[in-house]
């Protein structure tokens, strides 16, 4: 259950020691005065905490969805709030925004950095780039629509002056891949490349839709940071993104999602048929990149499907062929490393924000534990807990941290707000 102010602000400020199973994905972990992680027999409880008592429960780090679209309006309606809400009560601490109409997803990210909304940090991209006539310019027309690489340029500078952390650009390819989507190349390459090379001049990172071999090939070949979705990549394009150290972001099981609720919808056998063979290539050639050992971080595409499920692409990715702990691994230490944020999510270390989350059940054996979700922590404060824990109260908000690695400084873990944070003593 959701945790409200009274009872987020009593454990905010009172000392408090979980006790469940630890899920340690090869981590180091590490104790702080008020919260400590370790074996029974190795934790020493500080005098007055509160013992948080979660039997057959796992902990874990806080997950990370680096593809999601928390918000369609200007950020702060009660839609954005409610996404936002479901996003952490499922678990997921940090996101990254790619893409928001008009930049709500930066209103929404600073809104929730400064307590007004409870919600994940929020990595955001503002509106993103797309070509006229392509999907993203359909998807999101406004301000990220060109035709000329000056247009181009000149949003980027936008978003950065805007303090976006990220560009979302596309490539090439539909919001699911189709049969034309295999040589399918929306922006033209040299246009690509000014783009991506103007918004690493500034700071900022690049993510790509494209779905086809010949978009993810272009997008590479310009040095975007990571390629949305791919679902259709060959194994040339795949060896080129592991030559390149550029990150994969499947958003398979949306797919599924997709042809169940159009089934639900009373859909044509025929287009049922279309989807589920669309679905089966996808998973052919992803399977594939993956065992080929392209590096994968977990992102949803939330708002496809919607926010709160966004766990249920760890059992996507060990559908495409990762292990569970890789899986788990993708939804933290990787997606972490790809958002360049290694340095304080994704693990829980010495000076890293205190996020955590506890399930029912093991998701080593049962990836769908995730979606049973006892407890969540976000930056040291309780979110949501059990009953047994909960206090009564209005909905509560918990800190956050937004910005980009690369512009902002790391964050420390001064005495006044050291719950924030998992500090070594």
């Amino acid at each position: 259950m959701p945790l409200g102010a009274a009872g987020a602000a009593e454990l905010a400020l009172r000392p408090f020691v979980l006790s469940a199973l630890v899920l340690a994905l090869g981590l180091g972990f590490a104790d702080r005065a008020n919260a400590a992680v370790g074996a029974a027999s190795s934790v020493s409880v500080p005098p007055g905490a509160r013992v948080i008592d979660l039997p057959g429960a796992t902990l874990l780090p806080g997950l990370i969805d680096v593809h999601v679209h928390l918000t369609w309006d200007d950020g702060l309606s009660e839609a954005s709030r409610d996404a936002a809400r479901r996003t952490l009560a499922a678990g997921f601490t940090t996101v990254r925004s790619c893409g928001a109409p008009g930049g709500a997803d930066l209103v929404l990210r600073d809104a929730i950095a400064r307590g007004a909304v409870e919600g994940p940090r929020v990595v955001a991209a503002g509106a993103p780039l797309g070509y006229a006539g392509g999907v993203c310019a359909q998807v999101f027309p406004g301000e990220g629509v060109f035709q000329t690489a000056e247009a181009a340029l000149a949003h980027v500078r936008r978003l950065a002056a805007a303090g976006a952390s990220w560009v979302k650009v596309c490539a090439g390819g539909g919001v699911v891949p189709g049969p034309d989507d295999d040589a399918a190349v929306k922006v033209p390459p040299p246009i690509l490349a000014a783009v991506v090379a103007e918004a690493h001049r500034l700071g900022l990172e690049v993510a790509a839709h494209a779905q086809g071999p010949a978009a993810v090939t272009a997008a590479v070949k310009a040095g975007v940071d990571s390629i949305e979705h791919g679902s259709l990549l060959d194994e040339a394009a795949a060896r080129l993104m592991i030559d390149r150290g550029t990150w994969l972001v499947p958003t398979f099981a949306r797919l599924r999602w997709r042809r169940e609720q159009a089934a639900a919808a009373g859909a044509s056998p025929d287009a049922l048929t279309r989807a589920a063979a669309a679905e089966e290539r996808a998973r052919e050639r992803l399977r594939r990149a993956i065992a080929l050992g392209v590096p994968v971080a977990l992102g949803s595409d939330a708002t496809v499907i919607p926010h709160g499920l966004n766990a249920r692409e760890v059992a996507a990715l060990v559908e495409l062929g990762l292990t569970p702990p890789q899986a788990l691994r993708a939804a933290t230490l990787q997606a972490a490393a790809l958002l360049g944020w290694s340095d304080r999510v994704g693990s829980l270390r010495p000076g890293h924000f205190a996020d955590l989350l506890a399930v029912d059940g093991d998701p080593l054996a049962d990836p769908a534990a995730l979606e049973r979700v006892l407890l969540v922590v976000k930056g040291g404060v309780v979110v949501r807990a059990p009953a047994a824990i909960a206090a009564p109260g209005t909905a509560g908000t918990s800190p956050g941290y937004a910005g980009s690695a690369r512009r902002r400084a790391v964050p420390t873990c001064p005495a006044e707000s050291e719950r924030r944070c998992i500090r070594l003593r």
